[in-house]
């Protein structure tokens, strides 16, 4: 591995050892891998957040009409039955049916299909 051999590699954790302390290591750790998932976080929601203003564009004209989700993630809009679109934002798409007000993650939404 890198040219580095057990011997030089069991020297190298025992000079960490030394330097931090067992009991500090995990801590080290944790807070490194909190740093690297937060990266991966924020770097996945700025992706995600271009996709949805385009989502946000395109189901702006929907609101008010009927919709429905399907299990492959299609949204239907313009449906003479089902769920009224009420509002669209950043991350959801209101649907209001007749057990209230439900919230749908733009995530869910795959594609957007207009019926006549």
């Amino acid at each position: 591995m890198f040219g580095i051999g057990t011997t030089e590699l069991v020297l190298i954790v025992i000079v960490i050892l030394l330097l931090f302390g067992a009991g500090r290591i995990p801590a080290v750790m944790s807070g490194l891998g909190k740093g690297i998932r937060e990266f991966k976080n924020a770097y996945k929601g700025d992706e995600q957040s271009e996709a949805n203003v385009a989502l946000v564009s395109m189901l702006k004209p929907g609101v008010g009409k009927h919709v429905k989700l399907m299990p492959d993630g299609t949204l239907e809009i313009g449906l003479p039955d089902g769920a009224t679109l009420v509002e669209v934002d950043q991350a959801w798409a209101t649907l209001q049916n007749d057990d209230g007000n439900q919230k749908i993650p733009l995530v869910q939404v795959k594609r957007i299909v207009f019926r006549a």
